[in-house]
This record gives C-alpha cells, sequence and structure tokens, in this order.
C-alpha cells in the first residue's frame, strides 16, 4: 500500500510539471511606438492579454488589416507591395475550456495549450515566442502566471520610448 501511495503522488508530481517555453529572438531592444496588432480566436481570456498590455501603454489593433501601396516608379514600373496598420503581430492560440464546470473559481483558466508568437511583420520575423499550459492567474490553490508572463514578454521586447 506504501508504494501504491509513493507512485500515485508521483504521479501527481508529474502531471504538474511545467511546460513553458519563453525565447526571444532579437538581440536590440524595439524602438518603435508600442502598437500591435491581434491575431487568433477570440476566445474570453484573450481580452485579459489585451488589458494586460494596454496597460503598459500598447495600442492595440484588433484586427491586422492592410492596403495596396502603389508606387510608380517610372513610366514603364510600377511597385506594389502591402502595408500594415501595426508592424507587430501578436498571433495567439490556445484552448481554455470555458464552462461553468471547467473555469476557476476565481475567473482564471485551466489552459490545456497556449502559444503566442509576436511578430515584425516588416522583417517577416519572429520578435517571441512563448508557450505553456496550466493554470492562469485566478485559480486558487494552483494560480499560474501566464498572463504576467505574457504581459512581461512582450513588454520586455520594447526598449524606452
Amino acid at each position: 500500500m506504501r508504494t501504491f501511495l509513493i507512485m500515485l503522488f508521483a504521479l501527481a508530481l508529474t502531471g504538474c510539471v511545467s511546460t513553458k517555453s519563453n525565447e526571444i529572438f532579437i538581440t536590440e531592444k524595439i524602438t518603435s511606438p508600442k502598437v500591435i496588432a491581434f491575431t487568433g480566436d477570440r476566445a474570453p481570456w484573450v481580452y485579459e492579454i489585451e488589458k494586460r498590455l494596454r496597460s503598459r501603454g500598447f495600442l492595440i489593433k484588433r484586427i491586422p488589416s492592410q492596403r495596396n501601396i502603389i508606387n510608380d516608379i517610372d513610366p514603364d514600373k510600377t511597385e506594389v507591395y502591402s502595408e500594415t496598420s501595426a508592424r507587430f503581430l501578436l498571433l495567439v492560440d490556445g484552448y481554455a475550456p470555458n464552462s461553468s464546470m471547467t473555469r476557476c473559481f476565481g475567473g482564471g483558466y485551466k489552459f490545456d495549450y497556449i502559444n503566442v508568437e509576436l511578430v515584425d511583420v516588416k522583417n517577416n520575423e519572429t520578435v517571441l515566442h512563448y508557450s505553456n499550459s496550466g493554470y492562469s492567474e485566478n485559480c486558487p490553490p494552483m494560480s499560474g502566471t501566464i498572463f504576467t508572463d505574457i504581459e512581461n514578454a512582450v513588454n520586455n521586447a520594447w526598449g524606452s520610448l
């Protein structure tokens, strides 16, 4: 019986192992204005990320809109390219059930997974990547730091303006 309890305890602990990954792919801080366009499913928890970034001074564009720009270089040559409303795009993908039986009592979420990428559209480069699973803030007694981690990662990519 004692061996069974030890194995059960060890199994429970390994089920709580963090899957967090946070990587930054730039060497210098971003110096452009704090304007980000969001893309991805509009799950209810996405607003929590938006709210936190707004509190840090970010302007959030709801849709990454584009327009075509046409420049006449000379009479025989025309240049066409796309211009976006925001240079940086935050790709958010995750799954956290949102029902009365799966939400945390404090209002948080239990994520099966969450992946966030900040992309520099101008240079077509990934600036940072964050992924995790588990509990967000407001999930007592198992509360995590998922939203705070995302907020800090994105904010720390910017330098002083």
